[in-house]
């Protein structure tokens, strides 16, 4: 089964890293530049010293710019690509410590205009989910067995008609996103708007979404997630999903008490993702960081 080594991992982070994130100090760069100076090698570092099994990264969020060269993006939007491969070497360098990376993806772009007039995103969600289907499968074929899962969100957009989730064809996504890769597990974030009661969702995707709040959300076992998925939660740890205001991320629950949700979670075959809120310059925040530091040293990923 597809998800068998995301139960048996049971643990790993997400990062939030966007065009909307803030450097710890100095001038906010624009993205192109942030992706350039990204500080992949202290930042796998901290990743190694957190335990983490697997590695959730936003290549969208805010906007539709991606950190890689991607020639089926700059056909519909100019400018939305970088030079560097972020993906590449980020995917690379955590191969050399067995830790799997998977992908956010995001195609409403809830900041920039370009990308939604250019796919009728407001207008034709049909085509609009045409778009999203092959710029995701280019990127699947362009990396390959290297990304190991994706976590899609924004699903519980309306159509024209006002119909939530209903704008895209789930199986064909699927299929989109498995290009590069037949066994990359998925998630479809419908933010409990729409759920898996209908025929064109359920069965079709590996794992919940399962974005929370807080550490209250326990799995009945590991087939209880959404659409009787892998059970996941994924929560914001230290700032809400992406330092985009001024100040310093710090940690929103006490140690003991993440140790203990996440034992809790494994013990029914479920997984948990740590959410970070990244620096622009690609660091976990030190205080966060000393966290995870402390979880790895008390068993979290064992």
């Amino acid at each position: 089964m597809r998800t068998d080594w995301f139960s048996e991992a049971g643990y790993g982070l997400f990062v939030h890293w966007t065009t909307n994130s803030l450097p710890k100090e100095g001038e906010k760069k624009c993205y192109k530049d942030a992706v350039r100076d990204f500080r992949l090698n202290e930042f796998v570092s901290q990743v190694v010293a957190s335990g983490a099994k697997f590695l959730f990264f936003t290549i969208t969020h805010a906007e539709m710019k991606v950190p890689f060269p991607l020639n089926e993006l700059d056909e519909i939007v100019p400018n939305y690509t970088c030079d560097r491969d972020l993906i590449l070497e980020l995917a690379s360098a955590l191969e050399k410590h067995d830790i799997r990376l998977m992908l956010y993806f995001n195609g409403e772009d809830s900041v920039g205009k370009a990308w939604r007039e250019a796919t009728g995103f407001d207008t034709n969600p049909t085509l609009h989910a045409e778009y999203c289907y092959k710029v995701t499968e280019a990127i699947s074929k362009k990396y390959g067995k290297k990304i190991h899962g994706w976590w899609i969100d924004c699903c519980y957009e309306p159509d024209v008609c006002g119909g939530r989730g209903t704008r895209y064809d789930y199986e064909r996504y699927a299929s989109a996103l498995r290009a590069g890769n037949e066994d990359a597990i998925i998630a479809f974030n419908f933010r409990g708007t729409c759920g898996w009661g209908s025929s064109w969702g359920k069965g079709i995707a590996d794992y919940q979404a399962g974005e929370e709040n807080g550490l209250d959300f326990l799995p009945k076992g590991r087939f209880s997630g959404e659409g009787d998925t892998q059970w996941f939660a994924l929560c914001w740890m230290d700032e809400f999903w992406v330092h985009e205001k001024e100040g310093t991320p710090s940690p929103v629950h006490q140690s003991y008490e993440v140790l203990e949700y996440v034992r809790a979670i494994k013990s029914k075959g479920g997984v948990f993702a740590y959410n970070c809120a990244l620096y622009q310059e690609g660091l976990i925040a030190d205080k966060t960081f000393e966290q995870l530091k402390w979880l790895k040293a008390h068993g979290i990923d064992e």
